[in-house]
């Protein structure tokens, strides 16, 4: 073969690589294959199942363990504190002084209110005698006469009706405080720990409003959450029974408050589910406090199941299939998306379908578009298609961790779903030894060479 023509050839078949190499890249990009490096961590869908929770039926609902709510106990602020019996830390026993008022000042206040309530007395007395003087002018005056002292009389008995119901009420309020004043002191009405103590120098320019705080007991409480319309079903006393949500444990316990104002709605269950749209009741949800005989097995944080203790039981379903968190999916358009292993080591946003939700353990059931033994990953911004995947969360780089080298090296699919480098030194086409590098490209010529006949022969 001739210089000119071998050169000619080899030129022929650099073009046709460098062709069929940006072809490759084109076809890549057209499926959808992003050509970025990471490692994302995935789970298998079996190891983030559900399906052990419980879902609610009949007269059920929903608790968990948190810490003991507290008792406040406030003060008169037409009084003054004297003085705090307790201190924080304290065990009280339920009849114990917690704080005093100053009975000085408040027989003062006593001698104040009397002086005011005799002189009501004095002015209806006054009032009384002037109406009984009008009554007699009216009975000897003349026709036209007696028509103005009517209008006066009117006004006079008006007077009188007034004062007489003001001097009730002095009366009342004076009992009320000759009471008080005899109980001065300010006793707990329950059993339990002091938790706070307010400082009680300077109260009238503070926004303290309860003098001692006491937690019952534990420092643990159970607190559940029932809906208006089965809130006739929830009585303060009432015995509940305490069922785990994971396995057949049971305790027995009792209502110890109902709380009368409504749970925010950010408290109340509400999240996204598949069609984008929010889970939420129109009407308000309400908590309610059980305290259980013992608190053995239970743990803070622990979710539960409270049902009414009459001797029956509600049927509890089981949930089956499964069942995944709800900030697992991704909602775009109408669909639902989660972030799954492909099989072949990488990532991909897979289509899912949603069915049952829910609302009070925030998960969802997934009918298709999943398996157990699939992998998925919990959704990142960072994400993209084609990144490698990892089961150990040592080894992922994406999200990207502050601080961490992430753009070192570089890696791409290649069209036969290879791992081949792509860097500087070259870029694959297929699993062979072929590569293109700054000296020449080889288009997967095999063991065939250019022939005598000056033909290229290409595989």
């Amino acid at each position: 073969m001739s210089l000119g023509k071998s050169i000619a050839v080899t030129v022929t078949v650099i073009v046709v690589g460098a062709a069929a190499c940006f072809g490759g890249y084109k076809f890549l990009k057209s499926k959808g294959v992003t050509l970025s490096t990471g490692v994302v961590y995935v789970q298998r869908v079996q190891e983030l199942n559900t399906v052990a929770g419980k879902t609610l039926t009949g007269s059920l609902f929903s608790g968990v363990v948190e810490t003991q709510k507290t008792e406040d106990f406030k003060y008169d602020t037409s009084k003054k504190v004297k003085a705090v019996k307790v201190k924080v830390g304290d065990q009280v026993k339920k009849g114990d002084v917690l704080f005093v008022y100053d009975q000085e000042q408040a027989q003062l206040d006593i001698d104040d209110q009397q002086i005011e309530y005799e002189k009501a007395v004095n002015e209806l007395e006054t009032n009384k005698l002037q109406l009984a003087e009008l009554q007699k002018e009216k009975a000897a005056a003349s026709a036209d006469r007696q028509t103005s002292l009517t209008t006066t009389i009117l006004s006079k008995q008006s007077e009188i009706a007034r004062a007489e119901y003001d001097i009730k009420q002095m009366e009342s309020k004076i009992e009320k405080m000759q009471k008080a004043l005899k109980n001065n002191k300010v006793k707990s009405t329950l059993d339990g720990v002091v938790k706070e103590v307010a400082d009680i120098s300077d109260l009238e320019n503070s926004d303290v409003s309860a003098i001692v705080k006491i937690s019952r007991g534990d420092d643990y409480t159970i607190k559940a959450t029932v809906n208006e319309q089965m809130i006739s079903q929830v009585q303060t006393g009432m015995p509940v029974l305490i069922r785990s949500r994971i396995d057949d444990n049971v305790w027995h316990g009792t209502v110890t408050n109902i709380e009368t104002k409504p749970a925010s709605s950010s408290d109340s269950g509400e999240f996204s589910i598949g069609n984008g749209e929010e889970m939420s009741s129109s009407s308000s949800k309400y908590y309610f406090y059980v305290e259980p005989e013992s608190f053995d097995g239970l743990m803070l944080g622990q979710h539960i199941i409270i049902e009414p203790d009459m001797g029956g039981m509600d049927e509890i379903k089981t949930k089956e299939g499964i069942w995944l968190y709800s900030d697992f999916f991704i909602h775009e358009d109408g669909k639902t998306y989660v972030w799954a292993d492909n099989g072949s080591g990488r990532i991909e946003k897979r289509e899912v379908t949603i069915g049952d939700t829910d609302p009070d353990n925030a998960d969802c059931q997934v009918t298709d578009g999943l398996t157990k033994s699939d992998r998925i990953a919990y959704p990142s911004e960072q994400f993209e298609p084609g990144l490698k995947t990892t089961e150990n969360s040592q080894e992922a780089t994406v999200p990207k961790i502050e601080g961490a080298d992430n753009d070192a090296g570089g890696e791409m699919l290649t069209p036969d779903g290879g791992n081949d480098d792509f860097d500087a030194q070259g870029f694959t086409i297929d699993d062979e030894d072929a590569a293109f590098d700054d000296d020449e490209f080889a288009l997967d010529v095999g063991d065939e060479a250019f022939e005598d006949d000056d033909e290229a022969v290409i595989e």
